[in-house]
């Protein structure tokens, strides 16, 4: 008579929800834009320098490379257009061998696209002229060579390229 009648918890129909996360966890991933990075491979200079030392530099193995605060780029104080600066950056390399030396400087001012641009033109003119080299040397491309033959060119033509900023005076 007095007996209490056990009450039942109603259960959550929990079937779908696993469907849906994952339907969820798609319209999320299609959605989503994953820009890639931009960037260049370059080998950063070790954390701590040991002492600099000075070397004469002839000017004619100097090429002084300005990017203006209007994005302008000069070549040696003379405004280069966009499409001759690779040809102009491997025939300046091509002729000094070695013993080159390109000096960047970029105003604070100027653009990044123009300092990647830049970046990418010497990157493509160091190419060009290895690819040259190993098929004048060795009668195969670049990346067909092995890795003492590609020191062999890396050391006839090293990147040899210095970098600094200027401020708006």
């Amino acid at each position: 008579m007095f007996r209490r009648k056990k009450r039942s918890m109603p259960l959550l129909n929990t079937t779908s929800t696993a469907d849906i996360s994952f339907m969820l966890l798609i319209f999320f991933l299609v959605t989503t834009s994953m820009d890639a990075d931009k960037g260049l491979t370059r080998k950063l200079p070790p954390e701590e320098k040991p002492q600099q030392e000075w070397s004469n530099i002839n000017k004619n193995n100097l090429l002084q490379v300005v990017i203006t605060a209007d994005n302008q780029i000069l070549l040696n104080e003379q405004t280069t257009p966009k499409d001759s600066l690779k040809a102009a950056l491997t025939d300046f390399v091509q002729t000094r061998g070695n013993k080159h030396l390109i000096t960047l400087e970029m105003h604070e001012e100027a653009t990044y696209d123009i300092y990647f641009f830049l970046q990418n033109e010497l990157s493509r003119a160091y190419q060009a002229i290895r690819q040259t080299t190993a098929k004048k040397q060795f009668g195969k491309n670049y990346s067909q060579l092995t890795p003492q033959q590609r020191e062999d060119i890396d050391t006839q033509f090293p990147q040899r390229v210095a970098e600094r900023f200027t401020q708006a005076k």
